[in-house]
């Protein structure tokens, strides 16, 4: 059985290839209607879960965010957001997918399963398409659960990236 650094390297490797032609499939997707139905129900589901919050308050750790799609909706939406992802290459074509908005999303290279965040960090903690690259999906939901606040919304989706 591989070990779960092994599993790590290769998928990092694995997704350091394919950092760009994933980033266009994402960049595809934000261009079309697809965008608005996944931002119209990111904030209604953080809406629903913190009402009368501003969502500049919020602060919203993307796990695995790849080439952003997520971390760039967010943005586009007004919340504080943390992006993460194991791949550098992935951070470089989330920044730049990103483009000017790139400055205000906090990206940062990191192992979803082994956050280095403080317990309580974040009101959301969101997830696309992440969990099944994972040698521990469970160390993970256990991180997630650790930096969400009292109330926190932890939010997965895995899919097609379809509504």
């Amino acid at each position: 059985m591989e070990s779960r650094q092994t599993i790590l390297s290769e998928n990092k490797a694995y997704w350091t290839g394919r950092a760009s032609g994933y980033s266009e499939v994402n960049q595809a997707e934000l261009e079309t209607g697809q965008r608005q139905k996944w931002s119209d129900c990111l904030r209604g589901e953080i809406t629903q879960q913190f009402p009368g919050m501003a969502a500049d308050q919020l602060h919203i750790l993307e796990a695995g965010t790849g080439p952003g799609f997520f971390a760039i909706l967010l943005c586009e939406l007004g919340y504080d957001v943390t992006a993460i992802d194991l791949t550098p290459a992935m951070l470089e074509e989330a920044k730049k997918n990103a483009g000017e908005m790139a400055g205000s999303i906090r990206f940062m290279e990191m192992n979803a399963e082994s956050l280095d965040f403080e317990d309580a960090s974040f009101n959301v903690v969101i997830s696309r398409n992440l969990t099944w690259n994972l040698p521990n999906p469970d160390a993970a939901y256990a991180e997630w659960v650790r930096v969400l606040k009292p109330g926190g919304l932890l939010l997965r989706r895995e899919s097609t990236g379809r509504l």
